[in-house]
């Protein structure tokens, strides 16, 4: 199941930029241009979050059991990711961030295990703990932030990757990831009471992104 570490906003940012290794959180990163050599990113993404609330809470929690029971969270956009992959500790990261929402965003990663870019799976079962480490998170409009402290459990999912070992850009698409949920995203606010009866009742985060030319950390 989904657990989540949930923390004010200011201390989630130091804390995201040491997990995932990056030398700056500078809000400018997010509109470098790309380079010319080799091609503009580009990206597809689309989040669906299912929130599910079991029967049981219908007489013993009948106002979140109305509330929420059966509610929808979706986030669709083009070009809107930061992307970029780089490789660390025997293996190699790909992170995408969701820029198309202000303060309510979204970021996902996946480090494959004894790897470099250049042998990279074509095909790889997102559920396969062994071979890759699936990590989430969520901000939020109150200022808070959810981290995934760790590997998450995966329900579900398939990711597909082609490294051009000519321009060093990775292609690919991650198809139907599924993930455990604990936060019903435009009305969180911390902390969040409601995210057991969510993550017992079997809500879930449904994530399709596909990706063309990411670049690596440095030459973004």
């Amino acid at each position: 199941m989904l657990k989540y570490l949930r923390f004010p906003l200011r201390a989630s940012l130091s804390l995201l930029c040491g997990a995932l290794m990056l030398t700056s959180c500078d809000a400018d990163t997010d509109s470098l241009e790309p380079s010319p050599l080799v091609g503009t990113t580009t990206s597809s993404f689309t989040l669906v979050d299912s929130i599910k609330v079991d029967a049981f809470f219908q007489s013993s929690n009948p106002d979140l059991y109305q509330t929420y029971k059966d509610k929808t969270y979706k986030v669709e956009a083009q070009n809107k990711l930061q992307a970029y992959y780089y490789e660390e500790n025997g293996g190699v990261t790909l992170f995408f961030k969701d820029t198309s929402s202000v303060q309510e965003r979204s970021w996902v990663s996946f480090h494959f295990k004894n790897r470099t870019i250049k042998n990279l799976p074509a095909t790889l079962s997102l559920k396969d703990a062994s071979q890759v480490c699936v990590q989430n998170g969520q901000s939020f409009k109150d200022g808070s932030a959810a981290l995934a402290p760790g590997c998450l459990s995966v329900l579900d999912g398939t990711i597909s990757l082609d490294f051009n070992a000519s321009t060093n850009v990775l292609n690919g698409e991650v198809k139907e990831l599924k993930l455990g949920l604990e936060y019903y995203v435009p009305d969180y606010a911390f902390p969040n009471r409601a995210g057991n009866v969510f993550k017992s009742s079997g809500s879930n985060r449904n994530l399709t992104i596909s990706f063309q030319n990411v670049k690596s950390y440095q030459e973004r």
